[in-house]
Formats: structure tokens, sequence, C-alpha cells
């Protein structure tokens, strides 16, 4: 029953101490909180270590807590990190920059009583932008290789089954999850990848909009480009990583379609050749400098998938462990 799981909240940060403290706050304030903490930080980052040790002194959590330090850049790296020191049943992976809503995690846990759920996810509402438009399809990875995303869109309708989640409100079962895959470069897919490894197995995977986050996003420290989605630094990691993704999980007859629609459409921010012409009177030097970017990134993406890096997940001993009055339990 979803009320017996134990959860793991597996939350990575760098150099941003006060939106942790925020997020930590209100995962201590939940309705339902975790079971355990597993926070990962990284080893230089001593800021957001001193300032995680003074919460815990303040707050005294009654779950457990555990530290582990990074030692390699990057999200992937520090999610990787975290996973073996993660023990609940359920892992949820909210972001350092936001904040759970009293009832987020008892929304995602209940869809958890079907066996055969592998993963829930929610809205990610985003406090820094204007309100979206609505969407009626969320989450969803076409046969010839687009990406929909939409989890920040007010939803038509009410939880539904979708292909892939967004990662500032996703969880997993444990069991389920490989080690994040270090072919992923950039921070825009990572989700979209582990979301994929767990659907594409034949688990189901549900969005329930009224599972909501409250989103900040806060600057990143080690991307390039920042947030800034028209940087050709960020489109080159986007649209190698979206190349990627559609060879590494498309069936073997869609991979040379979505292969031909990233090159030849693209997107606005990733364009293709289409893209291109249709950007090339209003921005003429922007648009090619963007999809000069966006092709080198497709190529490498294809070179990725050619020839992947191994896929590991490396153990690092626990830099701190205090255990609270809800010890977690389920398979590690």
């Amino acid at each position: 029953m979803p009320e017996t799981l134990t959860v793991t909240a597996l939350v990575p940060s760098y150099l941003r101490p006060d939106s942790l403290l925020r997020c930590l706050d209100a995962l201590a304030a939940g309705e339902r909180p975790p079971d355990e903490l597993v926070l990962v930080l990284r080893d230089t980052d001593t800021a957001s270590q001193e300032a995680f040790a003074a919460w815990r002194r303040r707050t005294a959590p009654a779950f457990a807590v555990k530290l582990a330090l990074a030692t390699a850049p990057g999200q992937i790296a520090a999610m990787n990190t975290g996973l073996p020191h993660a023990s609940g049943e359920i892992i949820c992976f909210p972001d350092d920059d936001s904040v759970p809503r009293p009832d987020w995690l008892a929304r995602l846990l209940a869809h958890y009583a079907d066996p055969q759920v592998g993963g829930v996810g929610g809205r990610d509402v985003v406090r820094t932008a204007p309100d979206p438009p609505t969407a009626k399809v969320i989450g969803k990875l076409t046969w010839y290789g687009r990406v929909i995303g939409n989890h920040h869109c007010e939803a038509v309708g009410g939880p539904r089954f979708v292909d892939h989640l967004k990662g500032v409100n996703m969880s997993f079962r444990r069991a389920l999850l490989p080690p994040f895959d270090p072919n992923i470069w950039g921070p825009h897919f990572n989700d979209t990848d582990i979301a994929l490894c767990v659907s594409r197995r034949g688990w189901k995977l549900v969005y329930d909009p009224e599972a909501r986050i409250d989103h900040y996003p806060a600057p990143r420290a080690d991307n390039p480009g920042g947030r800034d989605l028209l940087d050709p630094r960020l489109t080159f990691l986007d649209t190698h990583d979206w190349m990627y993704l559609v060879l590494k999980h498309q069936p073997w007859w869609r991979r040379g379609v979505s292969a031909l629609f990233i090159l030849l459409v693209g997107t606005r921010l990733r364009p293709g050749l289409l893209w291109l012409l249709a950007l090339l009177p209003r921005q003429p030097r922007a648009a090619t400098v963007r999809w000069w970017a966006s092709l080198r990134g497709a190529l490498a993406g294809i070179g990725s998938w050619l020839w992947p890096r191994k896929t590991t997940s490396t153990p690092i001993p626990n830099a701190g462990e205090e255990k609270g009055s809800a010890p977690p339990g389920g398979p590690s």
C-alpha cells in the first residue's frame, strides 16, 4: 500500500544555499514528509555544507538525513553519487530551487497503489514566469522524435499516463532506476532519459497535475549558458542530448526518421534547416550561429550513441548520517 512505502528525497545542490534551505524546510513541513533525505553537495561547496549543517541543528528533522559529497562536476555525477545511499522504495527528486507543496508527496504516493506504476510526477509551477497556457499533451515522445514536455502548463484533464516526467517533480520505484547516463551532457534531458528508461521497459508513468511543486529557477553555476536558452553553448548541449536520446530510446525503424526531423526541422531553440530558413529574415546572424551549434550538437549526439561512454555508478562513503524517528527501509 502507498502509505507503507518508504520514500527517499534525493536533492543535489551546488552554490545555492538559500534556495536549498527553502526546499528542505518545505520537505520537513510536508503533510507526508519523506522517510529519508539524501543531500548531495559538491566537496568544494563549503557555503552549502555550512548552511545545511546549521539547518539540521535548527530543524532536527524527523527523518533520516544523509550527506554525500560529489567530487565531479555536473548533475549526472551528483545523482549517481547520491543513488547508492538512497534506501527508500520510492525515490523523489525535488530540485534544490523548488518548494514542494504540503500535499505533494502524498499525492504522488497515492498512484503507487497500482503495482504497474513505475514512476509518478506532477506539475512544475514556475513562479518567476508569466502564467503558462493550458496543454492537453504532456510528457510525450512522438514517433518522429519530438519531445513534448509541458509539465509546467495548466493541464486539461486529470492524471494521465505519460512517456516521461520532469526532473524538478518526479519519483520512481528505486528498484527500477539505473544509474544516470553520463552520455547526457547538458541540464535538460537527464530527467527525460531516466524516465524513458523506466517507461520503455513497460512500466507506467503517471502525471498528476495536482501534485504541485513551486519552482523558483536559480542560477546554474556549472552549466555553459546557464539558463539562457538562446546561448549557442546550451543549444549544442541540448541538441546533442536530444539526438542521443531518440537514438537510444526509439525503435530501430524510428531512429532514422527522428534523426532527420532533428537535422531538417528541429525547433526554434534547436533549429534544423527549416527553422534556420524561417529565422534568417529576422535574425540572420543569431539564427546562423544557433543552427551551427545545433548541427554540431546533433552530429556529436550521433557519435555518443555510436561510441557511448560507459555508464557507471560509483558509491561515495557517507560524509555524514543522522537518524531520525522514521528510519527508512526497502530495497537498497
